[in-house]
């Protein structure tokens, strides 16, 4: 079984198993694999830093990070709004934390060539802290949200630079609280928000 070589920020080498086919996604566990190693060289993708603000009371603080992949894309364009298109193997993880900033889950999105193609071909992926799976390959939660950020290739710019309208949020979080810190960002930043 052959390799496909993704470089972290810090120069790690990660490697995500290349399976019968381009369009089949790695297994959960390795794809967990490989965030871990960009957690272990707290690889931040550009434009974003340690604890920015988080849309909910259970994320109140989150932490993105990338690849080399995504984080060239990212160059190149200029910005996280700018990029059309992330490469194959690009891979963006969010980390969640509570008030404390202890981690309470990962979100993932893997760019994979073949996979979903009327979805931008990214898979979606949430965990635990602990790596067990919350939600795995094409998830439409997900997929439904990132889609208002289409024409940047549904990556979503960190805040303040991007943030989510209320009734956009309420839409995907109906039981949960908005966090008052991001109340605030969408009152002082309403260029910000995403139409």
């Amino acid at each position: 079984m052959r390799k496909l070589a993704l470089y972290s920020v810090a120069g790690i080498i990660l490697t995500i198993p290349a399976l019968a086919s381009a369009a089949q996604a790695p297994s959960p566990a390795a794809l967990w694999r490989n965030i871990q190693a960009l957690e272990k060289s707290h690889a931040l993708m550009l434009d974003s830093k340690p604890y920015q603000l988080g849309s909910r009371t259970v994320d109140v603080y989150t932490t993105d990070l990338a690849n080399t992949a995504e984080n060239d894309a990212i160059r190149k364009a200029g910005s996280i709004e700018k990029v059309q298109r992330y490469p194959d193997g690009a891979l963006v993880v969010k980390e969640n934390y509570d008030a404390g900033k202890k981690l309470t889950g990962v979100t993932a999105m893997l760019k994979l060539n073949g996979y979903d193609q009327a979805d931008r071909n990214w898979v979606m992926a949430a965990y635990k802290p602990d790596g067990q799976v919350v939600a795995y390959g094409k998830v439409q939660a997900c997929i439904a949200c990132h889609a208002m950020v289409t024409q940047q290739d549904f990556v979503f710019a960190p805040p303040p630079q991007q943030l989510l309208p209320v009734a956009v949020w309420k839409a995907f979080f109906p039981k949960q609280q908005i966090s008052p810190q991001y109340a605030q960002l969408l009152a002082q930043h309403p260029e910000a928000i995403v139409k």
